[in-house]
């Protein structure tokens, strides 16, 4: 089964210079075209604020929303509150120029600017780097008692008496 691509474009081309807004709505629709995506389901409400100058363009994005994901200590569904701010800044020039994190370099010819990725990629800034329950007992206590049972207790280990006496010089 194919699937479904949502892509979200800004076709700046017919745009006067200024400031601009726009507005994205994303579920998991847009999430499943990605493969390997942390992220299963998600409503993110994306507000850009576009800024169209004659050599470059200017965008402030806000995200917020929830983004369901998986607890990295149990493994249950996890839905998390997220909200961030990101910046991009997109100048027209010559392809050979390597992008960094907030500056695009886009074709003097192109006429529209496909924010997909960079969006897909901002969605998966805002979630923690660790993404857990608040407290282990909305974890699944199947899996955490699998993990007690499962964990190096520390063994104390009996000292030979011939270095018995190193251990007490530090």
């Amino acid at each position: 089964m194919k699937k479904k691509k949502q892509k979200l474009i800004i076709p700046f081309i017919s745009l006067k210079e200024g400031l601009h807004q726009f507005d994205f709505k994303i579920n998991e629709t847009f999430f499943q075209q990605f493969d390997y995506s942390i992220i299963q389901h998600a409503n993110l409400n994306i507000d850009i604020d576009f800024e169209k100058k004659q050599t470059m363009l200017k965008l402030d994005f806000k995200l917020e929303g929830s983004i369901l994901t998986d607890c990295d200590r149990c493994g249950d569904p996890l839905n998390i509150d997220v909200s961030g701010d990101e910046k991009l800044i997109v100048k027209f020039g010559k392809e050979k120029y390597e992008d960094t994190d907030e500056i695009k370099i886009i074709s003097e010819n192109d006429y529209e600017l496909d924010l997909t990725e960079i969006i897909y990629e901002f969605a998966h800034l805002l979630l923690p780097s660790k993404t857990i329950h608040e407290s282990e007992n909305q974890c699944n206590q199947e899996v955490i008692e699998r993990l007690k049972e499962l964990s190096i207790k520390e063994q104390t280990e009996s000292i030979d008496p011939r270095w018995e006496k190193l251990s007490k010089l530090k």
